[in-house]
C-alpha cells in the first residue's frame, strides 16, 4: 500500500474532513498492524488500538497529524486528552506507551520522520507513571467518561450498547428514587443520563481548544 504520510486531512477552511481523516487512519493503522514493530508487542498488546486514539485525538483536537506533531503536542494527547476522554482502568497506562513507542518507531522507520525521535523520547516510564496518576483521578474525568467509570465500577459491561442501555436505566432509576449518585459535574446541577450518553459520541473537548479544527 502506497501511503502519504503527509497528505492533507483538513479542507481550506481549516476544518477536519471526516471521511480523509478516517480513510488517513484506517490506512496508517493498517500497516502499523502489519508491521514489525506490532508483531515484536503482540505479547503485550491484542492488537494496535491506543495508536490510532492518538491519531483521532490528534486530528480531531489538535488539528495535527504525525509529522506535524511535537512531543508537547504529544504530551497534551496524553496527559490531558487520554485521561479526560478515554474510558479505561488507569493500569492500562504502561500498555498504552509501550505501543505508542512502537507507533513512533514504525513512523520514524516507515516514513523517517523527523519528529519521531523527540516524541519517543517522552514516551518513557516517568510518562507512562504520570500517566497512570492521571488516569486514576476522577477530578481529571470528562462527564461522559465519569459516566462510564461509575458503570464500570457497578460491573456493567460499558463496552457493549446492552450494558450502556442497562446502566443508563439503573442510573435514572436510582436517582428518581433519591438514592442514586449523579455524576460529578463540578458548579452545575446534574444532567439527565441521557445527555450524559450523548456526549460520548461529541468529539470537542470540554477544555480549550486550537484554532477550528474539528469534525463537521
Amino acid at each position: 500500500m502506497t501511503f502519504n504520510i503527509n497528505q492533507q486531512v483538513f479542507d481550506r477552511y481549516g476544518m477536519l474532513h471526516e471521511r480523509r481523516a478516517d480513510r488517513y487512519r484506517n490506512q496508517l493503522m493498517e500497516l502499523f498492524a502489519q508491521s514489525p514493530e506490532v508483531q515484536e508487542l503482540r505479547e503485550k498488546i491484542s492488537g494496535p488500538y491506543w495508536s490510532g486514539v492518538m491519531l483521532d485525538y490528534g486530528m480531531s483536537y489538535l488539528g495535527l497529524t504525525p509529522p506535524r506533531m511535537s512531543s508537547n503536542d504529544l504530551l497534551e494527547i496524553l496527559l490531558d486528552l487520554f485521561p479526560r476522554k478515554v474510558s479505561a482502568e488507569a493500569d492500562e497506562a504502561p500498555a498504552i506507551i509501550s505501543e505508542l513507542q512502537a507507533f513512533w518507531h514504525f513512523l520514524q522507520r516507515e516514513f523517517h520522520l523527523e519528529n519521531a525521535a523527540a516524541c519517543l523520547s517522552v514516551l518513557n516510564e516517568k510518562t507512562a507513571r504520570k500517566l497512570k496518576r492521571e488516569m486514576s483521578d476522577p477530578a481529571n474525568f470528562g462527564i461522559a467518561k465519569s459516566f462510564v467509570m461509575m458503570g464500570m465500577e457497578r460491573g456493567f459491561d460499558m463496552s457493549s450498547q446492552e450494558g450502556v442501555d442497562e446502566w443508563m436505566a439503573t442510573y435514572n432509576a436510582e436517582l428518581a428514587a433519591g438514592r442514586g449518585t449523579p455524576v460529578p459535574l463540578p458548579g452545575e446541577r446534574s444532567m439527565h443520563a441521557r445527555s450524559y450518553m450523548n456526549s460520548l459520541h461529541l468529539k470537542a473537548p470540554s477544555g480549550k481548544r486550537r484554532k477550528s479544527h474539528k469534525r463537521k
